[in-house]
């Protein structure tokens, strides 16, 4: 199965203003991504149960799935304050400078691997609570960064980058559209 790969165009200057109102422009996204993990969430239930008895993945699952989790990418990388530009509202990406790839894959899932992701899933889900409590206060020094300086220092900019990448592999880990085991890198 497929690895994700996640990769943002690191961009200099930044804009002063849109950065200073992300949290306030980030909300309908925020929302709207809100909903469609909590489907995905629902859509992961219903693959589980179909790996778990016939080996396969549903392609059709497996596809509206990955749209929520490629939407939900790029809305937190904006709300991150990763990139200026406003994400697109749907699955398809526009002018977003984000490269999110997850390939479809025609072998049969594991399904021992499938039926214990949950208890699989959390030494990464802890590494990935670390990860993002830290993140926090990187995203809170960028903001101040971008907003007296106009740009975001290199070294914040890949560690938020390897942040989302992290949360990214987890979230298709656990929504069951590959086997690939998360990593921080």
């Amino acid at each position: 199965m497929s690895a994700v790969s996640l990769d943002i165009t690191y961009t200099t200057p930044r804009n002063r203003l849109t950065n200073a109102f992300r949290v306030i422009w980030a909300i309908p996204h925020l929302i709207i991504v809100n909903a469609i993990s909590r489907l995905a969430q629902v859509l992961s239930v219903v693959q589980w149960f179909i790996v778990v008895f016939t080996g396969k993945r549903h392609r059709g699952l497996w596809d509206l799935t990955r749209g929520c989790l490629d939407w939900e990418v790029r809305a937190y990388a904006y709300a991150t304050m990763m990139y200026d530009t406003y994400p697109n509202f749907g699955f398809e990406k526009k002018d977003e400078p984000v490269e999110f790839v997850l390939d479809w894959d025609e072998a049969p899932a594991n399904r021992l691997s499938v039926a214990l992701r949950i208890i699989y899933a959390i030494p990464a889900l802890l590494l990935t609570i670390v990860v993002y409590i830290g993140a926090l206060f990187v995203i809170i020094a960028t903001w101040f960064a971008i907003l007296f300086t106009g740009s975001q220092p290199r070294g914040m900019f890949d560690f938020l980058l390897k942040a989302e990448r992290l949360g990214a592999r987890l979230s298709a880990y656990l929504y069951l559209l590959t086997d690939t085991y998360p990593k921080y890198a």
